[in-house]
């Protein structure tokens, strides 16, 4: 499982008998417990395919104070006929007691002790059927957005460029809550880039998401530094405009874990001027991997 590194508050008060050792209290605690079991029930599309659509059980593995919101590690997995590991995800939940991002960290992956006996006793069969697969790693499915680096696999989408983006979420008293992020004005937008990373090799990798982690590179070579997605954030007290609504938004942003073949998944936000074209994006945090979107 990817383990979020965070300081403990400066203000914690250990005599609090009412409070966890990170000044988070057993009432804030079910709340925000109860709003993340409850957003993730209802929405499944991050899941993808066929896991969106099974029956799925729900559990609380973690739940911490990140700053002033509270953040909420949830596992899932198929309620019947799975006896692997669970799938985990963070839901970050804001001092208003609303969903204010989403992050997948891994997928359930089924237990298949078959595999090992067949390695075994087949030594043969498995090299021919290892070879093949070994070289096709250096580009799987053909796909020129999915790279290597070092140590992480990375895939990009190219940017979609939007005035604004205006994304769900839900209170803790289970209504539902709107949240926007506002582009800078003066004709500039932002760019929404879809990233994964897969740890392929690595027993553990750390990773911090910040303005560091990546830049977008237009064709004239001008760079851009990701934008702070959590603070840039904010409630809304109207519905979500449909010229503007971005479903299934999940920012990265973060210091995150990640083990073995654990993976990450979620969007990266930067400003960018009207006449912007994307020439290439380059990822910078724990490893180094180029997609160029014009090659």
């Amino acid at each position: 499982m990817a383990e979020e590194r965070i300081d403990a508050p400066a203000n914690m008060d250990s005599g609090d008998s009412s409070s966890s050792g990170d000044g988070l209290s057993s009432q804030d605690r079910d709340a925000a417990e109860a709003v993340a079991l409850a957003h993730v029930d209802e929405d499944r599309s991050p899941y993808g395919g066929p896991m969106s659509r099974r029956e799925l059980s729900f559990e609380v593995l973690e739940t911490h104070r990140y700053g002033d919101d509270i953040r909420v590690r949830i596992g899932y997995r198929p309620s019947r006929g799975f006896s692997g590991r669970s799938g985990q995800e963070w839901i970050l939940i804001d001092s208003d007691g609303a969903v204010r991002t989403r992050e997948l960290i891994s997928r359930p992956k089924d237990s298949q002790p078959w595999v090992l006996i067949a390695l075994a006793g087949i030594s043969l069969i498995a090299a021919l059927v290892l070879v093949p697969m070994i070289i096709a790693r250096s580009n799987p499915t053909g796909d020129p957005l999915y790279r290597a680096g070092r140590t992480l696999w990375m895939r990009v989408s190219p940017p979609d460029v939007v005035s604004e983006l205006q994304y769900g979420g839900r209170t803790t008293s289970g209504d539902a809550a709107n949240f926007r992020i506002a582009g800078p004005g003066n004709g500039w937008n932002l760019a929404v880039v879809h990233v994964s990373l897969h740890n392929e090799t690595s027993q553990q990798v750390s990773i911090n998401i910040d303005e560091a982690a990546a830049v977008l590179i237009g064709v004239d070579g001008t760079e851009f530094s990701p934008i702070n997605v959590v603070a840039r954030s904010e409630g809304m007290s109207g519905p979500i405009d449909s010229r503007y609504r971005y479903p299934d938004f999940v920012g990265l942003w973060r210091s995150i874990i990640m083990r073995g073949s654990e993976e990450v998944a979620g969007m990266l936000i930067f400003e960018v001027p009207p006449d912007f074209e994307a020439d290439r994006f380059n990822w910078k945090a724990s490893d180094t991997i180029h997609v160029g979107f014009r090659d």
